[in-house]
């Protein structure tokens, strides 16, 4: 009957050694991005009146501060196209002008060679730059996937 009694019910059985259990339990918590979670800006605030403010200000001014950069990088960028291609047009008329005019005054040859290479040399060009921004795109998909 005791052991009946040890298998079905909680109640202690007599002659029988007592256990203790032990439990630990282990909490991480974690976040991502510019701002802790509020609860734990508000425990800075109890800390150190004030902080959750001042923390909040200075993401505000790395926000600012990123899309500022951001901006800059997109108007040099633009800007380096731009004359990219303004310089582009200038070698290509320069070139087949250079070779025109060594065309018309009797040299064929030299002016073919000169008008072909200038072709070939913004042919390849375009092609580097096409290729470049391909693997640029690729690349930046690649990242957003991640």
């Amino acid at each position: 009957m005791n052991k009946e009694l040890s298998e079905n019910s909680s109640s202690p059985v007599v002659g029988a050694t007592p256990r203790s259990e032990v439990r630990e339990i282990i909490f991480q918590s974690s976040f991502e991005g510019p701002l802790p979670p509020p609860d734990i800006l508000k425990r800075f605030d109890d800390v150190v009146p004030g902080a959750a403010e001042r923390i909040i200000k200075m993401a505000e001014e790395q926000f600012a501060h990123r899309v500022s950069l951001e901006k800059k990088v997109i108007d040099s960028d633009i800007s380096r196209s731009k004359w990219g291609q303004i310089l582009g047009f200038l070698i290509a008329v320069v070139g087949l002008g250079v070779a025109c005019l060594i065309t018309i005054y009797g040299n064929p040859l030299a002016g073919t060679i000169i008008g072909g290479g200038t072709l070939a040399s913004l042919v390849g060009v375009f092609m580097y730059g096409s290729r470049i921004r391909s693997k640029e795109r690729e690349r930046k998909s690649a990242n957003s996937q991640n």
